[in-house]
């Protein structure tokens, strides 16, 4: 009988992706052995009762030993200690991922702590909520929704694979590109949205909020994302997202130059590109989920 793949997955943060992470594996195959390494008892227990891990463990060493792969589901300015506290404990044949916004200074990072060509391939899964927390968890978050895979030269093919067959296993459409251009690309698709969320909200006068309606609270849902989170990816991706806002400001000041000239021609050329980017976008990703 052919072995399996994954025997045992362990997942390091069993918050909102850590617990989904463990649903969707249990989903896929529940014969896979799905342990949890957390902070506190309460969110390890939560996290059992919901089904998303076997076992809990609030010993990273403990939670590594055996795995096949270990899933870094922590806030960045964690994954230094976890990497640190793994490195005697996983096994020659484990391979270690993440789920990070940012991948250069975490690849870095890892290969430091790990070894270059050693266990360590960066992973940034474009799925999750503005919530927090094991509860909001679903064995679907990443159903149909693109993981960006970060190997680089030092890669070992099988490690590659493995990471690649994983988040294919959750549902995801894995992608391919270096800690950089990752870094570069997701400061203008996601962390410069992020922040012009915020912009939004906080440029508001308190006596204009209680006039806002769906439209609003669409377009800035996800300032309601975790604070701490986001100031780490803010700070883990400063070049490329100061880019990222400086290419912005170009586009705000061309569309402002078209309403202070009051080029109507103008202003629905600029609009009417937009909607059919963002027409064409949906309709691709509805073709991949068809």
């Amino acid at each position: 009988m052919k072995k399996p793949v994954l025997e045992k997955v362990t997942v390091v943060g069993v918050g909102l992706l850590g617990g989904s992470i463990g649903l969707a594996l249990k989903a896929a195959d529940e014969s896979i052995a799905v342990a949890g390494v957390g902070r506190r008892r309460s969110s390890l227990a939560r996290a059992l009762a919901a089904g998303a891990i076997d076992t809990a463990t609030l010993s990273t060493e403990e939670g590594v030993t055996g795995a096949d792969l270990v899933v870094l589901a922590t806030p960045l300015g964690a994954c230094e200690d976890h990497l640190l506290a793994m490195r005697d404990s996983i096994s020659a044949r484990a391979v270690v991922t993440d789920v990070g916004s940012t991948k250069a200074v975490v690849v870095r990072l890892a290969e430091a702590v790990l070894g270059q060509g050693g266990p360590f391939i960066g992973s940034h899964p474009m799925a999750g909520s503005e919530r927090r927390g094991v509860q909001f968890a679903r064995a679907d978050l990443f159903a149909g929704a693109t993981c960006i895979v970060t190997p680089t030269k030092h890669t070992r093919p099988a490690a590659l694979r493995k990471v690649l067959r994983f988040w294919e296993m959750l549902g995801s459409r894995t992608v391919r590109m270096t800690p950089t251009a990752h870094d570069r690309a997701v400061a203008r698709i996601s962390h410069l949205p992020h922040v012009l969320a915020a912009m939004i909200v906080t440029g508001q006068k308190n006596a204009d909020l209680p006039l806002a309606g769906r439209g609003f609270l669409d377009t800035t849902r996800i300032a309601s994302g975790d604070p701490a989170m986001w100031r780490d990816i803010i700070l883990t991706n400063r070049k490329p997202l100061l880019a990222a806002i400086d290419a912005a400001d170009e586009q705000l000041m061309r569309i402002r130059d078209l309403i202070d000239l009051g080029d109507a021609a103008g202003i629905e050329r600029y609009l009417t590109a937009a909607k059919k980017r963002r027409d064409e976008l949906l309709a691709r990703r509805l073709k991949q989920e068809e």
